[in-house]
């Protein structure tokens, strides 16, 4: 094995998680091109018309024949879509038969109605069944029986994406919807049925009047995680983000659904080397107990992992504020104002520093006197410097919970592979630039103990290290909201003298604490049911719910 493959292979495994095996979006046919008029007028499609005759014999019974209906409609929706693209369905189709046509409407909506309650369907790229996303691997399925076919809505179009929607994944935004077709009358003996496909969003409307009652509408949230969260584009990227954080720098908040005012965030942020895929089980559990998922919202944040503590902390901070900003810019928004923050390993870092004051403690981990005073910074430059170590606590966010933090390092950060292997952590050409300024000009204006680090410490690994004077600055500064720990023992019960395998129990351990729990698990202990379990009670007495 050749040498660097070796210590690729050690950093990757030694400070943090193991991957789960992505999700796979289940192949469905999607036409690429769209119809022509003549087409659109005159679609002849025995499949589809038969689907759309026994979805409306159905529904004159749903009573006993609701799964009839259910698959019609999923057939209906899934042939069409192979004659064609979603984004064609914006003008009405006509589908011919022998003996009686049918012409298919859909809804129209602008950007801000989306999903409230339902979703027009040329807004998306493809839709794609829950009922083959596979979805192993949680303590149970949220999901529910009822009228309509569900599905997961795919919008890839990352151009378009970026145009018309706010920070998501470049891989593109996945929401729920539950397909129903509602039956209109003919005009005449030789006009077509008129039939209305709508695609309702289950999160905003969970019952729906067809043929004259009101019904459950079929919904598969955990499908729509699934495939959100652990899809192979969020999981490379953990890889990616730790060992090429110079080329991959993509990082913001993203959440399942728009924000609904009143709803209190939730904020998860993944440790070193993981990604948001490692909350898809809490965010489950959030959606499976009616209280919390009527008064939450989780909302995760995806960064390189490679990119220094401080640094990452500062995007983080940015990115929370750019959230509140999109979706409650006059800042009145109580759940908005309320907000919680979960955080692991490293991730757990980056939380505690939105919810403490720097003071000068984090300036003098890095600089011996002011940073404006440090010459060969620059005016600009200095100006980032300062805004990285210099800030105060974010005052919306109102808990904070810590799983297998370091709070104090990780003695694993100082092997001697492990330093070897960092030298594979790419950073940006701006803070290669930074380090190599600093060591070429005044070194009097550093803090002497970074001069032991590679790159005076600027890459995370070694930031992680118990000996950085971070860790001295962090230490000083009190956590100013209610907090907890989850800490792993891997189901020793030796605690005190207890380890996740990365983390000691002497540096998850915080004193002031409002509560500790012991999970009998490893450092990747962030999916298991024990640590899911507290994390919910957490929120559950966040808004005085047992």
């Amino acid at each position: 094995m050749p040498r660097t493959f070796r210590l690729h292979f050690f950093l990757w495994g030694a400070l943090t998680l193991g991957a789960c095996t992505s999700a796979t979006n289940p192949k469905v046919k999607i036409a690429q091109i769209g119809l022509s008029e003549d087409e659109r007028h005159h679609l002849r499609d025995r499949s589809i018309a038969k689907a759309l005759t026994d979805a409306s014999l159905a529904t004159a019974n749903l009573r006993h024949s609701r799964d009839r209906y259910n698959q019609a409609v999923a057939t209906v929706l899934l042939e069409l879509q192979e004659r064609a693209p979603l984004k064609d369905w914006s003008k009405p189709i006509r589908v011919e038969q022998a003996g009686q046509d049918w012409e298919i409407h859909f809804d129209q909506r602008s950007f801000e109605e989306q999903g409230k309650p339902a979703w027009a369907p040329s807004a998306f790229d493809r839709a794609l069944p829950a009922s083959k996303i596979n979805s192993n691997g949680y303590d149970q399925k949220v999901a529910n029986t009822g009228l309509g076919a569900p599905m997961v809505l795919a919008f890839e179009d990352v151009e378009r994406l970026n145009q018309q929607r706010r920070y998501r994944p470049a891989n593109g935004v996945y929401v729920l919807g539950t397909a129903v077709l509602e039956f209109g009358c003919a005009d005449s003996p030789l006009a077509p049925i008129p039939v209305h496909l709508r695609l309702i969003n289950p999160l905003a409307q969970r019952q729906y009047r067809l043929a004259g009652s009101n019904h459950c509408l079929a919904s598969d949230i955990t499908a729509a995680i699934e495939i959100s969260l652990n899809n192979p584009y969020i999981v490379k990227s953990a890889g990616k983000g730790l060992l090429r954080p110079d080329q991959h720098q993509e990082m913001g908040l993203f959440a399942l659904e728009q924000h609904t005012p009143g709803k209190i965030p939730v904020v998860f942020v993944h440790g070193l080397r993981s990604d948001a895929h490692i909350w898809r089980n809490a965010v489950n559990e959030i959606y499976a107990d009616p209280k919390l998922q009527a008064r939450y919202q989780p909302v995760l944040f995806l960064y390189p992992t490679g990119l220094s503590v401080p640094g990452s902390a500062a995007k983080l901070r940015r990115s929370l504020n750019h959230f509140r900003q999109t979706w409650d810019p006059t800042g009145t928004d109580p759940g908005m104002n309320n907000m919680v923050i979960v955080g692991h390993s490293m991730g757990g870092l980056l939380s505690r520093m939105q919810v403490i004051d720097s003071a000068s403690d984090f300036r003098k981990a890095f600089f011996t006197r002011p940073i404006q005073e440090v010459p060969w910074l620059g005016r600009e430059l200095a100006k980032k410097v300062q805004s990285v170590l210099v800030f105060d606590r974010q005052p919306f966010v109102k808990r904070a919970v810590f799983v297998a933090v370091p709070h104090r390092g990780s003695a694993i950060a100082d092997w001697r592979l492990v330093q070897i292997a960092i030298h594979l952590i790419k950073l940006p050409s701006e803070l290669i630039g930074l380090a190599s300024q600093a060591l070429t000009a005044d070194v009097s204006a550093l803090n002497p103990a970074l001069l032991s680090y590679n790159l005076l410490g600027l890459r995370s690994v070694d930031m992680l290290s118990p000996d950085h004077p971070y860790f001295q600055a962090l230490q000083k500064r009190p956590i100013l909201v209610p907090y907890h720990s989850i800490i792993g023992d891997r189901g020793r019960g030796d605690s005190p003298d207890s380890s996740d395998g990365v983390v000691p129990y002497g540096s998850s351990h915080l004193d002031g604490a409002e509560s500790e729990f012991i999970t009998p698990h490893p450092h990747s202990c962030v999916g298991q049911t024990e640590t899911v379990a507290e994390i919910m009670r957490i929120l559950r007495l966040h808004i005085g719910c047992r």
